[in-house]
């Protein structure tokens, strides 16, 4: 009875392991599920999805269209879609493939745009001349009609007097500047401005952006300058219409341009 009883575990050990071996295997074989033509990973029903190429990265549209010209990568362009995502952003997508309607994305454009000192109207951020007239001079594109020279000469020349003599009626903005080397003169600060911040692609025109203009200081801080947006974004609609026609005039005809 004791033999039987020893012959008996034993074999419920052997058993045990052989089943604790082929659930390691199991675990360790890479097994999917089908379901519809998708095929999926077995367990989690995660998606087995297709292999995808690495998505290169340019900065300029031009660098795109070399890509799309040259077509290193064999690409049917038939099948390929070039999306404005944004202002600065733009994509060569593939149409959906594979079981699971993938968008492999080939290349993305971003373009380099400088960062802006632009404030928020309920928490204005004042610069001094010295910091706020380089920043108009590199960062911003000098467009005929602009308010760029005006906006900057008025930095320039702005002073602050013991009384803050600034003048501000909710539309325009009055302040103290310097006509000479000791005369001074009261001027009217236009509202809003009309700039063209480099914002987008430089193969395309920096869209035209309203801004408000803003002094204020002390005699303890000197005067600063603060610039406001003031057109909701309505300038990156105009971006995106400016980049989708620089594509579709410079792109091979056959790909489709989203915007």
């Amino acid at each position: 009875m004791q033999v039987n009883d020893y012959e008996t575990t034993q074999l419920l050990i052997s058993t045990g392991k052989e089943i604790a071996r082929e659930e390691l295997k199991n675990e360790k074989a890479f097994l999917v599920h089908e379901h519809e033509g998708r095929t999926y990973i077995k367990g989690d029903w995660r998606p087995m999805l297709d292999a995808e190429t690495d998505t290169l990265h340019v900065a300029t549209l031009s660098g795109l269209k070399d890509f799309l010209e040259s077509n290193p990568d064999n690409l049917d362009l038939d099948q390929l879609m070039v999306h404005v995502v944004d202002h600065e952003t733009v994509k060569v997508r593939s149409i959906p493939v594979g079981g699971h309607k993938q968008r492999p994305v080939f290349l993305t454009a971003k373009a380099l745009v400088p960062e802006h000192m632009f404030c928020k109207a309920t928490r204005p951020a004042y610069y001094p001349p010295s910091v706020f007239i380089p920043y108009l001079q590199s960062c911003f594109a000098e467009v005929e009609g602009d308010d760029l020279k005006t906006v900057i000469r008025i930095c320039g020349n702005v002073d602050v007097e013991a009384n803050v003599n600034q003048k501000d009626d909710g539309m325009t903005q009055k302040v103290a500047t310097r006509t000479g080397v000791v005369t001074k003169s009261e001027e009217e600060v236009p509202n809003p401005v009309i700039l063209y911040p480099f914002s987008s692609f430089v193969e395309v025109l920096q869209p035209a952006r309203k801004m408000v203009l803003r002094f204020a200081g002390n005699t303890d801080e000197g005067a600063g300058a603060a610039l406001i947006e003031a057109d909701g974004g309505a300038w990156k609609i105009t971006a995106m219409q400016s980049i989708a026609e620089w594509l579709r005039k410079n792109l091979p005809e056959e790909v489709r341009v989203i915007a």
